[in-house]
């Protein structure tokens, strides 16, 4: 009797009598000798001390610098890239048969970014109180969960889950980063945990976490039958005599899994995602083949990105998983352009038309009210009150540089937030969930790195260089057609930008948490000239985009009816888009990378004003303003001393209303 499994969006099994591209167990045969082919090579790739004659020493030791090399560093970081790939490569194909979702990955569904939330809060907040394992795998439970739960269970779109997901682990890594600012002189290390390094792993460690990890190994390949059974459909596998407690026993696994990974090497990305598609391209849907070849295939990618972070690095430091991402990023772009499904067509353009709920006049007079608030509030709160350290004026003057820088970026993003919506037509559209916004971010580094002087002319054309290569690889993507893909994709390019931003800032050796804080945008530091330069562009913005607002309230209608209407769309689309990447270059010039003003900003407005671009343009970069004031300020007061990125606070606010959007634009 033959079955056919019921799952439209995820893993599909092999179809009767079709063979595998390659044969199954010939095939894991070959990728076995291939790891063992790749050990030699990462054992003195990125050293001058060993040479190949060494490797002898492992089976006859001798006393010596090479042999304590040898032992103490090299072999326990093979061990743990092999460990690492095999454990997230097996975890991924888990979590895709379990979800029926073929960009379900640790990563992409939250489990990795609320392990490492988890660690680092033991570590940092209450001092190592339970073991590592455990504190990882019940954070990553609980990141998975809260990902299914926020995206309507493990049942909806791929894309859904994914972007839900994506939401939960940038809340959480905001969190993460937050404590990280403030370990002092530990934040180099932590950052390079959290950028996946593996050279920081002795014995003591590994033997801690390799029990877990081969106990979650071996039950993984004892489940590949019953995967094999639940893979045909709840009611076909329930009359087969399998019952519920399979599904949840996988996760578990592969949150076990997961979790033994982060705490041996901190997060590390798209090994999980990439291995199981590949894996299931090569010799199908079979279990018994995937789960081997899944993590033999992590392991591959694991040890080649580990033996090239090694010969590139110049003082070998180069974290592997900031790598792996890099080259995981296109892999995550190729699954969601061949992706089937979507959100439906129009779904998102009913939510950028809503009804004003306020008349213009009453708008401004709130938008004018929330002004002055925020920036009282931001020169009167910090380390202090204002009132409470002398003569306001005298305190107010020290902090009114950071009160315009916030408050020219915020505009300058609102301002770019409602281009891109306006010309995607997608409420979910932003200059960071696109990836602009990690694009200018990266650029504004290597520029630091080359010497250019943040705040000159110079500084702002890299930046806005960035965004714009950025928004030329999405146009060449054409993804533009399905929201939900648009933004996927745009995820993916703001990791593989992250990725880069963090691998330019451990070789370039900049100080870790001014480059972290600057990553996650901030106001600290900034001269009165820096925060004027953004003023005059975003005044000729505002003027030339409100003279073509008409245009753009035709475009809003749709490329067909705006043709119709005689609009020159090409024209149209070009200006809002240069505008958009302008804008963008200049707050990150200005503050660093501020995510979230610009995707909330316009919908804000919208709500409140309705989506005429007479009014929507200035009252989102007004919005926008209040909106980083008001977030500088939080960020100076609510911990002072110490202090608390814009981009941090904005984030933590930021994500639970994107995944209101997202579940609204759904519907």
């Amino acid at each position: 009797m033959r079955h056919r499994a019921p799952a439209r969006h995820g893993p599909k099994p092999a179809a009767r009598g079709r063979r595998p591209a390659a044969h199954p167990w010939r095939l894991l045969l070959c990728c076995a000798l291939l790891v063992l082919a790749s050990c030699p090579p990462a054992l003195i790739v990125g050293t001058d001390l060993l040479g190949w004659g060494d490797l002898t020493r492992l089976f006859q030791p001798r006393p010596g610098i090479q042999q304590a090399v040898l032992e103490t560093l090299r072999l326990p970081r093979l061990l743990v890239a092999i460990l690492i790939g095999a454990a997230l490569g097996t975890a991924g194909a888990l979590m895709q048969s379990v979800l029926r979702n073929s960009l379900a990955a640790p990563d992409i569904v939250g489990v990795t970014s609320a392990a490492q939330l988890a660690l680092v809060a033991n570590h940092l907040l209450f001092s190592a109180a339970v073991p590592d394992l455990a504190a990882t795998s019940l954070g990553g439970l609980a990141g998975c969960l809260l990902s299914l739960a926020v995206a309507g269970g493990g049942r909806v779109a791929p894309a859904r889950l994914a972007l839900a997901g994506v939401a939960v682990s940038l809340g959480l890594g905001a969190l993460s980063s937050a404590i990280v600012l403030f370990a002092d002189d530990r934040a180099s290390g932590l950052v390079l945990w959290s950028a996946g390094f593996l050279d920081q792993t002795g014995w003591d460690r590994l033997r801690q976490v390799a029990p877990g990890l081969g106990l979650g190994l071996v039950l993984a390949l004892l489940l590949a039958r019953s995967l094999d059974i639940a893979s045909l459909g709840e009611e076909t596998a329930g009359n087969l005599g399998l019952g519920r407690a399979v599904p949840f026993l996988s996760l578990g696994v592969a949150v076990l899994l997961s979790g033994a990974a982060v705490s041996l090497a901190g997060p590390i990305g798209f090994v999980g995602l990439a291995a199981p598609n590949l894996a299931r391209m090569a010799v199908g849907s079979r279990h018994r083949h995937v789960l081997p070849l899944s993590a033999v295939g992590g392991v591959l990618v694991l040890l080649w990105a580990d033996i090239a972070a090694q010969a590139l690095s110049a003082n070998g430091a180069l974290p592997t998983g900031a790598l792996v991402a890099c080259v995981g990023a296109p892999a995550m772009l190729f699954l969601v352009l061949r992706m089937r499904g979507g959100a439906r067509q129009g779904g998102g353009d009913r939510a950028l038309s809503p009804r004003a709920l306020l008349p213009p006049a009453r708008l401004a007079a709130l938008l004018l009210a929330l002004l002055l608030c925020a920036g009282l509030a931001g020169l009167a709160a910090g380390d202090g009150w204002a009132f409470a350290n002398g003569p306001f004026l005298d305190t107010a003057a020290m902090r009114l540089p950071r009160l315009l820088a916030a408050a020219g970026a915020g505009a300058l993003l609102g301002l770019a937030g409602t281009l891109l919506q306006t010309l995607t037509r997608n409420p979910l559209a932003g200059p960071e969930t696109l990836g602009i916004l990690q694009g200018a971010a990266l650029f504004s580094l290597v520029a630091i790195g080359f010497g250019t002087v943040p705040g000159s002319l110079g500084f702002v054309m890299a930046t806005t260089a960035g965004g714009g290569v950025v928004v030329l690889v999405l146009a060449a993507l054409k993804a533009e057609r399905d929201p939900l893909k648009l933004v996927l994709c745009g995820v993916a390019l703001a990791a593989g930008f992250g990725a880069l931003s963090t691998l330019f800032v451990v070789n370039a050796q900049f100080q870790m948490t001014e480059a972290l804080s600057w990553l996650a945008g901030s106001t600290h530091g900034r001269s009165l000239a820096q925060a004027a330069v953004p003023i005059p562009f975003a005044a000729i913005l505002l003027l030339v985009l409100w003279l073509a607002r008409r245009s753009f309230d035709v475009l809003a209608q749709g490329d067909e009816t705006a043709r119709s209407l005689g609009l020159a769309v090409p024209a149209t689309r070009r200006l809002a888009l240069g505008a958009a990447t302008l804008a963008t270059g200049l707050a990150v010039s200005t503050v660093g990378a501020v995510g979230f003003i610009g995707l909330l900003a316009p919908h804000a407005v919208r709500m409140l004003g309705g989506s005429r671009h007479g009014i929507l343009l200035p009252a989102a970069m007004g919005m926008g303003a209040a909106v980083a004031m008001l977030a500088d300020a939080v960020g100076r007061a609510v911990l002072a001393p110490y202090e608390v990125p814009v981009g941090i606070v904005t984030a933590l606010v930021g994500v639970p209303l994107f995944l209101g959007i997202l579940r609204r634009s759904s519907r």
